[in-house]
């Protein structure tokens, strides 16, 4: 079998979704950021993350001239809300409808769960959830370095800080506490203004900042002892994937997050409403021993359920039977 990952670029879901599973499996692989005839008529599937530049009809033409499958995947939805930082942008370049006409277009689409998978405009959508692999690069464990503080990592991307409003009112409620608030993942920007409000009591709780990094290296930057993960409830948020638990766990990090879809089902600390969140994240901060108990059986739990490398064989099963569908036609 013979794959062409397209990355048009190394963003986090191309890195997660493309680059990193196809690498773990037992095919013939070539990974690109352009687009050849060459490399067309060379693959038997092209697996490419749902936004890119490429026209369909390009690929349309080679589809048909080479015969391979055209695999497009999906990691949230193809809609982002007004309080999204990119909505305008994304509206005015009708990005959603570009999207819709790559996921149609595909023979197959590939997504992260069944939640997801209903709302994709296509017939054959594969489920394939996001794995990590544990004790691999810089998904290996580390211990933290020590300190007078116990630290939370707010480590989810700047484009959700929408989400950082469900816990302010908690977190002034927590300042009394010996603990530093750590932002993953800075780069300048105004909105790390309005997290340092929301996470930080208005500056009144200690914090600081990790600096921004590839996606080949971004968690060498995590630091923390509880990792904090608010989710308002909407439908942007309820498809996205649980990444960022599977992220907390390879450091052993136990984790406060909203008891909402996608997150159900981890060994973790739900909270819903403010009064839950300031008594979890003190019960934490408080208990040195619940929070290495509550690390290590994160860590356990999500290295036996999501490991990449034990479920590789499952991804190429799901390539095997696309490639075998009689043609495109049959999509």
């Amino acid at each position: 079998m013979k794959v062409l990952s397209y990355v048009k670029g190394m963003d986090g879901c191309t890195y997660h979704r493309i680059h990193l599973p196809n690498q773990s499996i037992k095919a013939d692989v070539r990974t690109v950021t352009q687009l050849s005839e060459e490399d067309l008529a060379w693959c038997d599937i092209l697996h490419y993350s749902r936004h890119t530049m490429v026209a369909v009809g390009f690929l349309n033409q080679f589809r048909d001239k080479y015969g391979f499958k055209i695999v497009v995947d999906t990691d949230d939805w193809w809609e982002v809300g007004k309080d999204h930082p990119k909505y305008e942008w994304w509206s005015r370049s009708n990005i959603s409808l570009q999207v819709r006409q790559h996921l149609m277009n595909a023979d197959a689409v590939t997504c992260t769960h069944s939640y997801l998978a209903e709302l994709v405009p296509n017939s054959n959508v594969y489920i394939l959830p996001n794995f990590i692999s544990y004790g691999k690069g810089q998904f290996k464990y580390r211990a933290q370095k020590k300190s007078d503080r116990v630290r939370l990592l707010y480590a989810s991307t700047i484009m959700n800080y929408a989400n950082t409003e469900l816990i302010a009112g908690a977190m002034r409620r927590l300042k009394h506490l010996n603990i530093e608030v750590v932002m993953a993942g800075y780069k300048e920007n105004p909105l790390f203004d309005i997290l340092v409000k929301n996470l930080t009591a208005d500056g009144a709780i200690p914090y600081s900042f990790t600096p921004w990094a590839e996606s080949d290296c971004y968690m060498l930057n995590y630091v923390g002892d509880i990792g904090i993960l608010p989710s308002k409830p909407t439908q942007f948020n309820k498809c996205k994937s649980n990444l960022k638990l599977l992220e907390y766990a390879a450091l052993k990090m136990p984790v406060v997050v909203s008891d909402s879809d996608p997150y159900g089902g981890f060994p973790v600390h739900y909270a819903n409403g403010e009064n839950q969140w300031v008594e979890k994240i003190t019960n934490l901060v408080e208990d040195p021993e619940l929070r290495k108990k509550s690390g290590d059986e994160l860590y356990k739990f999500c290295k036996d359920n999501y490991d990449m490398y034990k479920y590789s064989e499952e991804r190429l099963k799901v390539y095997e039977q696309i490639i075998q569908r009689n043609n495109s036609n049959s999509r």
